[in-house]
C-alpha cells in the first residue's frame, strides 16, 4: 500500500468489525420458526422464497429514495404476508424479532476493540456501513461501537450507498475534510467496499473472506490485527 500522510481509517461494519455466525437464510428460518403456528401450513422454503424477493424489492425502493428505511423494512414483511395470504398485522412483531435475532447471532471480532483503540491514538477512525438506519444503529448501540470510533455513518442517513463515491466523500468530510489519498478504507466486500473506495481515490484494504482475488495493488488481511503492520506510526 502506498505510504502517504494517512489521517483517517474508515471501516465497513458487517463482516469487518462485526462477525455474523448465521447466513441470511438461517435468520429467516429462525424468524419463520417463531411464527410457525400463525403461518401454518406454510413451509420454511415457501416463506423464504417470497420474503427474500420482497426484502430485495424494498431495499431498492429505499436506495432509490422512494421510501424511508423503516417503511421499507416494515413492508418487506407486510408484502410477504399479503402475498402468502397471511395476517399482515404480524409485520411489526416480525420486524422486532428479526432485529433481536440479528443482535443475538452477531458479535464484534475478538480483536475489533483492541485494533480500534490502537488506531485512534494516531488516526481519525470512522464506520461507513450500508443498511437500514434502524438495524445498523441497533448494532452500533448494542455493541457500543460509537464509543470506540470518532464517527459512524449509515448509508440510509447519508442518502448514498456504497459503492457510490458520494458516501465515501461524505466520510472524508466527516473525517475533517481530508483528501482521498489521506484515508484508508477497510472492508470485506470487493464490490461495495473496495471498488467504491478505489473509485473515490481512497486506499483500500480487503479483509479476505474467500478465494476471490482483489484488484491489483489492494492489500489483503486475514484479521484486523494484521492491519496494524500495514499502517505507519501505529
Amino acid at each position: 500500500m502506498k505510504q502517504s500522510p494517512i489521517k483517517a481509517i474508515l471501516f465497513d461494519m458487517d463482516g469487518t468489525l462485526i462477525k455474523h455466525t448465521w447466513q441470511y437464510e438461517d435468520i429467516t428460518i429462525a424468524l419463520f420458526d417463531r411464527f410457525a403456528d400463525a403461518l401454518s401450513p406454510l413451509t420454511r422454503d415457501e416463506f423464504y422464497e417470497v420474503f427474500w424477493q420482497k426484502n430485495v424489492d424494498m431495499w431498492y425502493m429505499m436506495i432509490d429514495g422512494a421510501i424511508d428505511g423503516d417503511t421499507a423494512q416494515r413492508y418487506s414483511y407486510i408484502n410477504t404476508l399479503r402475498a402468502l395470504g397471511k395476517n399482515t398485522a404480524l409485520a411489526d412483531k416480525m420486524v422486532s424479532v428479526w432485529v433481536s435475532l440479528v443482535l443475538a447471532e452477531a458479535s464484534p471480532f475478538e480483536d475489533t476493540f483492541s485494533v480500534l483503540a490502537a488506531l485512534r491514538q494516531k488516526y481519525t477512525v470512522g464506520i461507513v456501513t450500508n443498511g437500514f438506519s434502524t438495524m445498523q444503529r441497533a448494532k452500533i448501540n448494542h455493541y457500543r461501537l460509537d464509543a470506540h470510533v470518532d464517527f459512524s455513518m449509515v448509508s440510509e442517513e447519508v442518502g448514498f450507498h456504497k459503492p457510490d463515491v458520494r458516501i465515501f466523500k461524505a466520510a472524508l468530510h466527516r473525517a475533517g475534510d481530508i483528501l482521498p489519498d489521506e484515508a484508508v478504507f477497510i472492508g470485506d466486500n470487493l464490490d461495495t467496499d473496495i471498488t467504491g473506495a478505489l473509485a473515490c481515490g481512497i486506499h483500500a484494504v480487503w479483509v479476505k473472506n474467500g478465494n476471490t482475488t482483489p484488484p491489483t495493488g489492494v492489500a489483503t488481511i486475514e484479521t484486523l490485527t494484521d492491519l496494524l503492520a500495514l499502517l505507519p506510526n501505529v
